[in-house]
């Protein structure tokens, strides 16, 4: 299996470069049906971090069981996006997400 080096951003992009210096990236090893797997992850956070922003008439901010359901959804793609990371993470990178914590505190969260 082939494996190319690629960046996640912060802001859910992509790279097959680092772009940014001072923006902190992780670094993966990825297949090409990896990385399709992380974009589809990638995209289902944006799914949902636009209707959040963009349906802010909706009456459905105020039924808690729904926000729950927005939230814990939320929740799941990002722990999927960090479990990903971690796994295909170069050892520098499984090192700073095991240093943040999010795996435990996401998954402790989530699957209850």
């Amino acid at each position: 299996m082939v494996r190319e080096t690629y960046y996640v951003t912060p802001k859910g992009e992509l790279h097959e470069t680092k772009i940014d210096n001072q923006l902190n990236s992780f670094e993966i090893r990825a297949s090409q049906e990896e990385r399709m797997e992380i974009e589809r992850v990638i995209e289902k956070l944006r799914s949902q971090k636009y209707v959040q922003q963009n349906d802010f008439f909706s009456t459905n901010h105020f039924n808690e069981k729904e926000v729950d359901s927005h939230r814990n959804w939320t929740d799941e793609a990002i722990y999927d996006l960090y479990r990903l990371m971690h796994q295909l993470g170069t050892p520098e990178t499984k090192r700073q997400i095991e240093e943040m914590g999010v795996l435990s505190a996401l998954n402790h969260n989530t699957r209850r």
